[in-house]
């Protein structure tokens, strides 16, 4: 394979433009995937690698890009071709085409808020005001700009991060999506080496703009090896499109790349008898300290200040050592819990309340999901959330969602529908806005689970009988959810055991 202009590039220039190249393989599912029937558009061109493809099929072309140099180069590969083209150098969020796209392919660039120049992220929200919101991301204004210059009918295919997919920055544009747009592919490539070096996590989306026809379902794929996008040999599934409105935030979850798996999670989701955790937990952020230097006014390995309280979270550099599934170690450090200086050096706690009686513990990064009971008041810094039973009629007992969370159930369907939380080492990011759509399903008579858990929480319990109650209590949380014999061995295939997270 080729290298293009783009991946030339030193990797610094590339990161500080949000420029990643395009490997050939995915320039080729994408074009046979929007089957283009007339005029191809490119809005961040870059060497033209969509349209060099698009071009060799015999299709006109249209591209643009600010970068001088590689509009001249994708204009020099392009004249090997008998094609109508028009490519300028220029702004793609703003251009002005001589044709109308039938087709608009691409691999926008990617760039994080906090690294867009100022003056490019006030555009962004002049021109796109309700989705250049919040810390955006570059790549979802390309998305509605390349969306705007379809006609009805016409058919987009690009490359994105999968954060696109559970951004909250990105939700009104996924609901446009669910509404307006039949989206007829999403195809996860996160896993291939080829995009580690580049610390993104890409999907294919293909979408056709015009809405979707009653009971939709959408085609996805999981791919491991670039040469499984040529052969098209690779996991496939699908996915009622309606389903993606099932959480808050209406993420884009991918069904697992086994029948057995998709359809547990597709069951679990329509299932009148779950509610969101969000009704039964009320999940808060804790602790954070957000200047250089201010946390060591408020922290120390001994109780000192004015109102010292047990502190979770330790040295700096202790991540979740603190909080294990079912248990606390606290490591001896502790907090001046002085709200008003708090307050006084702009950075506000929260208030004390949030930490005064019974509390779930949830780590917040994790190979899968860790929470513990805390009745001792701790306080605990932001790598910990907060949550606290909601009064309900129907409220549960604290513990009995506490094995709910510790289950290896709610760690399989959390990776699941919220794969793109990925940070590093098959860690995932446990968020609030996230864990609150998980699937709770209560029992009749939570006496055996809650009794199960209550054992648990036994910091002296050996870990010979610590691991034979964790699989008794997963057992009967299977039951409570009615799982098959073949659901479980997927998602004990999945989830791994361990009492060191």
């Amino acid at each position: 394979m080729s290298l293009s202009y783009d991946a030339g590039l030193p990797v610094d220039e590339r990161k500080r433009h949000g420029v990643f190249y395009t490997p050939e393989p995915v320039v080729r599912y994408l074009l046979r995937a929007t089957a283009p029937a007339g005029v191809v558009a490119d809005l961040s061109c870059g060497d033209g690698a969509f349209l060099v493809e698009a071009a060799r099929a015999g299709w006109p072309v249209m591209g643009i890009d600010r970068d001088e140099k590689a509009v001249a180069l994708a204009e020099a590969r392009l004249a090997a071709f008998s094609v109508p083209r028009a490519l300028q150098c220029g702004d793609g969020l703003q251009a002005v085409w001589p044709w109308t796209p039938d087709v608009v392919l691409g691999n926008p660039p990617y760039l994080e808020a906090k690294k867009t120049a100022a003056a490019l992220k006030a555009r962004c929200r002049a021109l796109f005001p309700t989705v250049a919101r919040g810390a955006f991301d570059l790549f979802i204004c390309f998305l509605q700009a390349g969306l705007d210059a379809l006609p009805p009918g016409g058919r987009l295919g690009y490359i994105l991060p999968n954060k696109f997919l559970i951004a909250r920055y990105a939700q009104p544009l996924r609901e446009r999506l669910l509404a307006e747009t039949t989206i007829e592919q999403l195809i996860d490539v996160s896993d291939l080496p080829t995009f580690r070096d580049a610390a993104v996590y890409p999907v294919l989306l293909v979408i056709r703009k015009t809405p979707p026809p009653p009971n939709h379902r959408v085609r996805t794929g999981l791919v491991s090896a670039l040469e499984q996008l040529d052969t098209e040999d690779f996991p496939r599934g699908e996915v009622a499109q309606a389903r993606w409105g099932y959480t808050a935030d209406r993420v884009f979850w991918l069904p697992p790349g086994d029948m057995a798996g998709a359809g547990l999670v597709d069951r679990l989701l329509a299932d009148p008898g779950v509610k969101p955790l969000s009704h039964w937990l009320d999940i808060r952020w804790t602790v954070s300290f957000h200047r250089a230097g201010l946390r060591d006014r408020y922290i120390f390995p001994q109780a000192q200040g004015n109102f010292p309280r047990r502190w979770l979270g330790g040295d700096r550099f202790q991540g979740n050592r603190d909080v294990r599934r079912y248990r606390t170690s606290w490591s001896g450090w502790w907090i001046d819990y002085d709200e008003a200086r708090a307050r006084a050096d702009g950075n506000p706690l929260p208030p004390a309340a949030l930490f005064h009686g019974p509390k779930l513990l949830i780590a917040q990064n994790a190979r899968r999901l860790l929470a513990t009971l805390d009745t001792e008041d701790f306080v605990s810094k932001d790598t910990f959330l907060v949550g606290r039973q909601r009064e309900m009629p129907d409220h549960p007992s604290l513990i009995c969602l506490l094995a709910l969370l510790n289950s290896a159930l709610m760690s399989y369907l959390y990776a699941v529908l919220f794969k793109a939380t990925h940070v590093n080492d098959a860690y995932l990011h446990y968020l609030a806005c996230y864990l609150n759509d998980l699937p709770i399903r209560l029992p009749d008579d939570p006496t055996p689970i809650t009794t199960l858990a209550t054992r648990l929480l036994d910091p002296t319990l050996p870990d010979v009988e610590r691991r034979r109650l964790d699989r008794e209590l997963d057992d009967a949380i299977y039951e409570l959810y009615e799982l098959t014999p073949v659901e479980r061995a997927v998602v004990e295939g999945a989830v791994a055991y361990g009492w060191g997270e």
